[in-house]
Parts: structure tokens; sequence; C-alpha cells
């Protein structure tokens, strides 16, 4: 595993998820030409070769939402996806077990619900059988057997609560304290409290803390106060999704742990695995020593 850096095929996906979110929050044509217009130009000036491809989306995005003033364009693909978890899950759940390992390769099930696909191939992914191709379990379950602490579980899309939910309880189980963490507020297609409480599952993945930002992924500098308290005060962290993945892993923070499938070339390079191969590791460890030749 290393830490993600962007790559060419990037800028087309980029482009791909412009015209998905102007066509999402607005039928005005000229509204969408002046967020098209203004989104691509603001596109060609952030790929650089040392951006982050989530970054660039976050700023994409806002662009979208100044000039659609649709601050939740995504909605109705949300909630479509969250309807679509809660029958895979209640199809898939039975044949997974209650053991540590079962539970992850469960969580990550959910994590095969993307934007860019149709409901069909997602629900192709999520009936196949996860095998990890990178299967750090028995490292996390050596730090889930010292002393319980704090949990951070940086959820990522609208719907995965439900895959989530039966890992989450079990570490609590186990005594130690889980943040179960949304967004601030709607960005793309990632879960918030408004979607969780409406999905019925906030009771059960209480308590529940918000980021303090929208934002795809994590940019910790955006984050509220309380939740940067929250970020330094934890043991470890679980962080779910590509996003969390390319905003994250330039981090070297042992607490770090990511959960994630995936579904594009880039990461799949970053994380030495095939493409939509599902992943469960600590986080990379980056070397300052120039002579360090681990690239």
């Amino acid at each position: 595993m290393r830490p993600m850096a962007i790559r060419p095929e990037c800028y087309p996906c980029l482009e791909r998820l412009i015209g998905i979110a102007v066509e999402l929050a607005t039928p005005d044509p000229e509204v969408r030409r002046q967020a098209l217009k203004s989104a691509v130009r603001l596109l060609d000036r952030e790929f650089t070769p040392d951006a982050i491809p989530a970054a660039i989306a976050n700023r994409l995005l806002a662009v979208i939402h100044h000039f659609s003033e649709n601050h939740d364009p995504f909605a109705a693909r949300k909630a479509a996806a969250t309807a679509l978890a809660a029958r895979m899950h209640q199809r898939l759940a039975p044949a997974y077990g209650d053991d540590l390992e079962s539970l992850l390769r469960l969580a990550a099930v959910g994590n095969a619900l993307d934007f860019f696909r149709g409901e069909a191939a997602t629900a192709r992914e999520m009936l196949a059988r996860v095998e990890f191709g990178i299967n750090e379990v028995p490292d996390f379950r050596r730090e889930l057997a010292g002393p319980p602490g704090l949990i951070l579980y940086l959820a990522d899309n609208a719907g995965e609560q439900f895959f989530d939910r039966p890992l989450v309880s079990s570490l609590r189980r186990r005594g130690w304290r889980v943040l179960y963490v949304v967004k601030a507020g709607p960005i793309q297609n990632d879960l918030t409290l408004e979607d969780l409480e409406a999905s019925g599952l906030l009771d059960a993945l209480e308590p529940v803390v918000d980021t303090g930002a929208r934002t795809v992924g994590l940019e910790l500098h955006q984050a509220s106060p309380g939740f940067q308290e929250f970020y330094a005060a934890a043991r470890l962290i679980v962080a779910k999704g590509m996003g969390h993945f390319e905003t994250m892993s330039h981090q070297s923070d042992p607490r770090l742990w990511f959960l994630l499938q995936a579904k594009c070339v880039p990461v799949a390079q970053a994380l030495g695995v095939d493409l939509n191969a599902f992943a469960f590791g600590r986080a990379p460890v980056i070397s300052l020593d120039p002579r360090d030749e681990t690239g």
C-alpha cells in the first residue's frame, strides 16, 4: 500500500463527476452552461501532479452548488442507494458470520455502492464474495486486544450504514467507545445525519458525530474544532471508502485503517491490488528518507 497519487485517468473521472452533478443540480440550460464552464475551468487549474482527486472534487462540487443553488443534487440517488442497500443487507447478512473478519467483509460489501454504477452493476458487486486483496485483520485484532479507547468510524456512502452497523456494534461490545462519523452536510453521495435518520438507523448507530465539514473524504483542516479534538484523542480510526483513502493515505498515521473497494485503477495501483478488489489495512508508512525507493 502506498499513498494515493493522482493519475492522468483521474481527469476524465472528474469530468464525468462534473457532468453528473450539473445534470442533477438543475434543469436550467443556462445555469448548467455556467456551472459546467466554471467547473471545467477550475478542474484545469487544480489538476496538478501533487493534487488529490477527492480534494479537487470538493472544489468542483462547491462551484456547482454555487451556480445551481442546489446543495444536495444527489438526494434522489442517495435515497435510491439506501433503499437498495437495505434490501441487499437483508439478503446478504445471514451469509456472513459474527467474527471480526466476517463483519469487516460485510462492512466492505457496502462500499460497492457507487453513484457511477447502475443499480444492477452495484447489486452484482455486492453479491460477489468478499475476499480481501489486503488483509491485515490479524494486526487489527491485536490492536483491539489492548486496553479499549476511542475509535472513530468514518462512514462513506449513503446506504453503507446497514453494512456498518454489525461491525460498529461488535466493536462496542468489545468495550471500545465508537463514534460513527458522518458528513456535516450534503456532499456527493456521502452519508449525512439527515440521511442516517431517514434510514431509521440513527438510534442504532448512536453516538454519531459529524466532521463539521462538507467534504468528500476528510480534509482535517476544514473539520470543526470539536471533531479535531475527537480525531486527536482517537486510539484507532477506521476510514471507509476511496475518498478517505485519497485524502488521508499521505498521513502515515499508525492509528488509521482503510476499508474499501478499489473501484478505479489509480486507487487499485496505490493499494497494490486488482481493480474492484477489497482491502483492509493500516495506513502506509511514509519514509522521509529520499534514499527510500519504495514507490
